[in-house]
């Protein structure tokens, strides 16, 4: 009966300090979705493309839940062999990449919505945040000096996306 009695003082102290019991603790474990960021560029293989590759590896290395997929206004089939060779030289694997087209449903469960000198308004209709990243150096001509650009402007973002999750 002491035995019994200790178990229960034992079991309510843990529960009240925060211990779970199993089926909690996978509840409690279980994360939310990522809130989506979506770059669009004109083709979709290009400046939205090294955008969402950037950010998403600064976002997983900073711990921050977001996301981001990479779409176009007039998708091409394929990703420039510039483009795919570039980013392949800084570390990501973009062979099994097919450009897609910005679609009224990419605005489903997004947060911010990224254009590169394409006009969305339309699409995004005020149903996320939407910035404009306009006039950056050409990619195709210049890989190093278009990606550095994307890159500086993908820092920044990230630094205001981390500055907003901090408590």
């Amino acid at each position: 009966m002491r035995s019994m009695s200790m178990l229960i003082v034992v079991c309510s102290l843990a529960m009240s300090y925060g211990a779970r019991t199993p089926a909690q603790g996978l509840a409690a474990s279980s994360l939310p979705k990522p809130a989506r960021v979506v770059f669009v560029c004109e083709h979709g293989s290009v400046k939205s493309l090294i955008a969402m590759n950037y950010f998403n590896r600064s976002a997983r290395e900073r711990g921050l839940p977001y996301r981001a997929v990479a779409r176009g206004t007039a998708p091409e089939t394929t990703v420039p062999g510039t483009v795919r060779e570039g980013l392949r030289s800084d570390g990501f694997v973009v062979s099994g990449f097919v450009p897609r087209l910005f679609k009224a449903s990419d605005m489903d469960g997004a947060s911010l919505i990224v254009s590169f000198d394409q006009d969305v308004t339309k699409i995004v209709g005020g149903r996320a945040r939407h910035m404009r990243w306009d006039n950056l150096p050409g990619v195709l001509a210049d890989y190093a000096r278009g990606r550095d650009e994307i890159v500086r402007h993908v820092d920044k973002l990230i630094d205001e996306l981390a500055r907003s999750a901090s408590p």
